[in-house]
Parts: structure tokens; C-alpha cells; sequence
């Protein structure tokens, strides 16, 4: 019997060395979150992303390369030096335009950031700026840029009203101290998520202000390939993943 054994025993041995490099699980696709992205981008428990829009992406992406994602969280300033550094493999829901100076490789186009105008549900929200725009007092988030009507904040055509807090420009458009406010539809499906009875006092415009068409940033240290995510957003875009994923969280897809 002992002859018969050691063979066998051999022939297994043989048999699992081959197997191993196959059965290797391959590296998470390290996802890089910020707790400023909010609801519907992102959702948190804690420290830790639940849910979102930009979670689900991951995952989708993830399985496509035959992987899972592990979700991980920097603050805003951390998190394109997170993505150079290799500590994540990919951020998405970003922009050349807005990161000029970012480390690492953009993929294809994702989703179109688009900024809305807003009014009181009673009164014509602006369409065409800049010439629907003149005589209104605009409240916007400090610090953002926003072009089309920027000459007429600089002739007093218009009137510009900053504020850090999005519940904040609603108010302002609620109680009479501004006439429409701008903001992403991101913000607006975010405010509306926290105050949902607030929704039928506003109107909402149907011709977007600006659209930014949004990618992700892959880092140059990350074992997963532009050409490899470019496949995976592909795939997910053909079967309408993305167009399905984009619309459940009240976002444009073009």
C-alpha cells in the first residue's frame, strides 16, 4: 500500500502548486471617499461609507474585475494626495477642470455634474443665463465659480449671496432674501433627503445652468489599470448600470 501512496501524494502536491497562482484572490480596488461628498454620492456610519451612489459604483466596477472594493475615507485636502500616494487606487466623481494638478491618470467620462437653478415653486426659475439672471439676487456656496453670470456680479446687473451651508441657500430663496439659488443636483437631492416635505415649495430648473462631465482618477501606484477600469465602466455602461445606478439617486446621466 505504501508504494501506491507516496505517488498519489506527489501527484497532489503537484496539483495545488499549479491551482495556487490561479486561485489567488485578486488586490480590492481601493476606493477613496470624502465625508464632504454627501448624500447622494456618499452615505457614512460613523467612519465608515454605507451606501451611495459612489459605494454601489465601486462595487459594480469592482466585480467586473473580478474583485471587491474596500471603501475608505480622507478628508477633502487628503484626498488627491491619498490617490498620488497610492493609499487608494481610484476617486471618482471628479474633474481635470476642478484638479488640474492631481497625480495619476483619468479614465473616461463617468457622470455629468449638472447645476441647477432653484425657486420658489411660485415664481420662473431662470433658464438662460445670463440675460435671465439680470436684476436677481443669487445665492451660491462661497468659493464656487460660476461663469455664465460672473459679468453680471461684476457690473451689479446681478446680485451674488454667499453661504458655506446648502440648507442655507434654500432658506435664504424660503424667506424672500434671494430670488433663486444654484447648486448641483448632487445638493439638491441632498437637502431634499434631509427635509423631503420641502420639495413642493421649489421649482427646479429643467435646462441645466453648467455640466462638468465627471471621471475618476486612477493612481499611478494602483494594481488596476486605466485600460482595465475604462473596460469595467464600459461593461457597466452597455448593460445601463450606470444610467439605472444614476437615475435611483435623482441624477442626470447626459
Amino acid at each position: 500500500m505504501t508504494p501506491r501512496r507516496f505517488p498519489l501524494a506527489i501527484a497532489w502536491m503537484l496539483l495545488v502548486a499549479v491551482a495556487a497562482p490561479c486561485a489567488r484572490a485578486q488586490p480590492p480596488l481601493k476606493m477613496a471617499h470624502t465625508a464632504g461628498m454627501g448624500y447622494p454620492l456618499v452615505t457614512m456610519q460613523g467612519q465608515r461609507v454605507t451606501g451611495g451612489l459612489l459605494k454601489e459604483l465601486a462595487d459594480l466596477v469592482a466585480a467586473r474585475l473580478g474583485s471587491t472594493a474596500r471603501h475608505l475615507l480622507f478628508s477633502r485636502r487628503r484626498i488627491e494626495q491619498a490617490v498620488a500616494q497610492g493609499e487608494a487606487d481610484i476617486m471618482c466623481y471628479s474633474s481635470p477642470t476642478w484638479s488640474p494638478k492631481a497625480v495619476g491618470a483619468w479614465t473616461r467620462h463617468l457622470l455629468p455634474q449638472v447645476e441647477r437653478a432653484v425657486t420658489l415653486a411660485e415664481q420662473p426659475v431662470p433658464q438662460k443665463a445670463p440675460d435671465d439672471f439680470v436684476g436677481k439676487r443669487v445665492t451660491v456656496m462661497l468659493g464656487y465659480h460660476f461663469a455664465p453670470i460672473q459679468p453680471l456680479f461684476d457690473s451689479g446687473e446681478a446680485q451674488r449671496l454667499d453661504d458655506t451651508r446648502i440648507d442655507n441657500l434654500f432658506r435664504r430663496v424660503r424667506l424672500g432674501m434671494a430670488d433663486v439659488l444654484i447648486v448641483s443636483e448632487a445638493e439638491i437631492e441632498g437637502y431634499f433627503r434631509n427635509a423631503p416635505s420641502e420639495r413642493a415649495r421649489y421649482a427646479i430648473g429643467k435646462v441645466p445652468f453648467s455640466v462638468v462631465q465627471t471621471q475618476c482618477l486612477v493612481s499611478p501606484h494602483s494594481p488596476w489599470s486605466v485600460a482595465a477600469i475604462n473596460g469595467a465602466l464600459a461593461e457597466l455602461e452597455q448593460a445601463g448600470e450606470i444610467e439605472r445606478l444614476a437615475r435611483r439617486y435623482g441624477m442626470s446621466v447626459r
